[in-house]
């Protein structure tokens, strides 16, 4: 660690302490720690204070009534309103999996899907590693991220019904007092604090127009808003290896400096969280637009990170670098590469399934489901950039956009052709993400570290992994992450380089692990050999080093080889060394898949319609193939049986393989 670092890292602390100090007095005390002073408002300067509230789509005459329109017009109200309708009913869908009636008081301490309830113990006492198997603290925060307030708000500007109004400040009233002094896994981690911070902002807009808006509710929301950045800023960490939860942290903290009332507190808040995100993106996303931590599946989230990171601050009047929007506007381009143009099934990833598993977003104007959020954001990316090249002809979800550019944006989107090609060969050459495709096929292959500047997760240890989907039908896939706390051992082994379609040596990770999230050392460091794609071949071939730390180092090199006219696919696995190594290679199938072995090493793998061939060649002696069960898991606490096809190599260094697949 750097002496600038130390010493940030010895101030943070400093200021750690001193905090909890404050919350443990005002816990034994008996009283609400204290908050910085704001001004109290009668209605006159209330009403002034509505009329310059600083979100779009109250910012112009008239601009209430062209959204209500507009989103009637969409065709999307009635779902709005059956969204509301259910949270005024405390029904709650976890991960879109599984609905629950929560009863008439949420319990904010509780795990609705395992029925477990968590210890009211101050924030710093609590370890959310530490629960029993089968307890998700992620289930608790997906409900305390409060993506109900900005429902219920959508859902009283398309009807001025006041009991969506009585239901936003009935949830901010008993979250306070249920969670008094920062008890409770919802202040456990500050980043989850952080998306409900940003939703209580967001979401009290909705309710300008409300009667039921007067000076007390008002003083009620600054109270939460201060309670949450006072946590905050007091929280955060600062360390070399920053990752989205930091930005995060610092996009909570802009969104307040708007917000808040005290204008020396909200300026202070101001300067110092806006001055975070323009290093960040420089130093989490690389140039082709793929971000440093390599999961896929997170990168919407992030896109959608550092995209409200450019709307507030350009709404506080400070506009970011070109190089900042160059940046955005590459994620953008990234997540039109990465997003599938079918699904299988209703419950499969439309993402390549890399990495750590997505659960929801900041805020949610889809309703949990990925496949509208990534629309969602595809339709602001090419609004903002004027790049007809993000618009897909199917996308047509534009809340998102709409709520934050208003209307004129909105019909400026539609008015759009669209230009989206994603049937050709694309490299993310930067990030190590490649994309082998013709009309028929897509194979996803991930050619880069560990991730996060080999720190680990929300990257797995998955070094030339892929996926192939063929004829809209996945046959090769990544098993996924099915929870990150429920099941402490199933979460390490599907993070491990057992459970992607990689290769091991003697039975060794490419990096060992440290506790469910971290990593000790990434020495896998890629080096790309070969890459290039035309009409007729696409070739990519890469080497990593992870195994160089074993008593006899190893250089692992793998080539992927697509003829296209002759619907082959060849990957070459070749290995560098002195003695003999048991090396081994996994093929995980999705769960649809059929198999039938026609001879010893060769395979013929069916889902739905379509079809291919899978042989494995080697001059060894000492080669096998044969199936093992496996599980696959699409989304977050989803998980199936599934198998993979297992192949085991003694020998001398150095050998190959090679793996054949004929599509048929």
């Amino acid at each position: 660690m750097s002496l600038i670092h130390k010493i940030l890292a010895f101030n943070a602390n400093t200021k750690k302490k001193i905090f909890r100090r404050e919350v443990e007095k005002a816990i034994g005390e008996g009283k609400q720690i204290k908050l910085p002073p704001v001004p109290s408002y009668n209605q006159q300067q209330l009403e002034a204070l509505k009329n310059s509230f600083p979100f779009q789509i109250f910012a112009k005459d008239g601009e209430i009534d062209s959204i209500k329109k507009f989103v009637e017009g969409q065709k999307e109200a009635e779902n709005i309103v059956n969204n509301a309708q259910n949270i005024l009913l405390q029904r709650f869908n976890f991960f879109g999996l599984e609905e629950k009636e929560l009863g008439e008081k949420i319990n904010w301490h509780f795990d609705y899907l395992s029925s477990f309830a968590f210890p009211e113990k101050p924030y710093w006492n609590i370890n959310v590693e530490e629960f029993q198997k089968g307890v998700d603290v992620q289930s608790a925060w997906e409900l305390g991220r409060m993506h109900q307030l900005t429902q219920l708000g959508t859902a009283y500007l398309l009807t001025n019904d006041e009991k969506y109004s009585e239901k936003y400040f009935s949830f901010l009233e008993e979250f306070t007092s249920s969670t008094k002094n920062y008890s409770g896994v919802q202040w456990a981690n500050p980043s989850e604090a952080a998306i409900r911070l940003i939703n209580i902002i967001f979401g009290s807009g909705f309710f300008l127009e409300s009667p039921l808006l007067n000076e007390h509710q008002f003083q009620r929301i600054q109270e939460s808003v201060l309670l949450h950045t006072l946590f905050l800023e007091h929280t955060i960490e600062d360390s070399e290896v920053r990752d989205h939860r930091y930005v995060l942290v610092h996009l909570g903290l802009l969104c307040a400096s708007m917000f808040i009332q005290n204008k020396a507190y909200a300026e202070r808040l101001f300067h110092f969280s806006a001055s975070h995100f323009e290093q960040e993106i420089r130093r989490q996303v690389f140039d082709d637009g793929v971000s440093f931590e390599q999961s896929v599946q997170l990168h919407p989230f992030n896109t959608e990170l550092f995209l409200l990171a450019k709307y507030f601050l350009e709404r506080k009047g400070k506009n970011v670098s070109n190089e900042f929007n160059r940046r955005l506007h590459e994620m953008f381009v990234a997540l039109i590469q990465y997003k599938r143009t079918a699904n299988q099934s209703g419950e499969d990833v439309v993402l390549p399934n890399i990495g750590d598993a997505f659960t929801s977003s900041i805020l949610d104007f889809s309703s949990g489901d990925q496949s509208k959020y990534i629309d969602q954001l595809l339709s602001i990316g090419s609004y903002l950039f004027s790049d007809e090249k993000l618009k897909l002809p199917e996308i047509s979800g534009t809340k998102y956009l709409l709520f934050l550019f208003g209307t004129e944006a909105a019909k400026s989107f539609q008015s759009m052709k669209s230009h989206a090609e994603r049937s050709s060969s694309f490299g993310l050459t930067k990030g190590g993400h490649y994309f082998f495709r013709t009309k028929e096929t897509d194979m996803f292959i991930r050619a880069s570290g560990i991730g996060k500047s080999g720190s680990g997760a929300p990257g797995h240890n998955d070094t030339f992994t892929f996926e192939l989907l063929y004829k809209n039908k996945l046959f090769f896939v990544d098993p996924g992450t099915y929870s990150f706390y429920a099941d402490k051992d199933l979460r390490n082994k599907l993070r491990s380089v057992f459970s992607h379609n990689t290769f091991s040596i003697d039975n060794t990770q490419l990096a060992d692990f440290s506790g469910l999230f971290n990593i000790k050392e990434d020495l896998t460091k890629p080096k790309i050999i070969e890459w290039q794609t035309d009409n007729e071949e696409d070739i990519l071939v890469a080497q990593h080093f992870a195994y160089v730390r074993l008593p006899d180092p190893v250089i692992c090199k793998r080539g992927f080889y697509f003829l296209k006219e002759k619907k082959k696919i060849k990957i070459k696995d070749e290995f560098l060394g002195g003695k003999k190594h048991k090396i081994v290679s996994h093929l995980h199938l999705h769960h649809e898949v059929e198999i039938e072995k026609k001879e010893p090493n060769k395979y013929l793998l069916k889902n739905g319609d379509a079809k291919l061939q899978i042989s494995l060649h080697c001059s060894s002696e000492n080669f096998e193939t044969y199936l093992q069960d496996s599980v696959y898991s699409p989304g977050y606490r989803v998980l199936h049986h599934a198998k993979k096809i297992h192949a085991v190599l003694h020998e001398n260094l150095p050998t190959f393989y090679i793996i054949e697949i004929d599509l048929l």
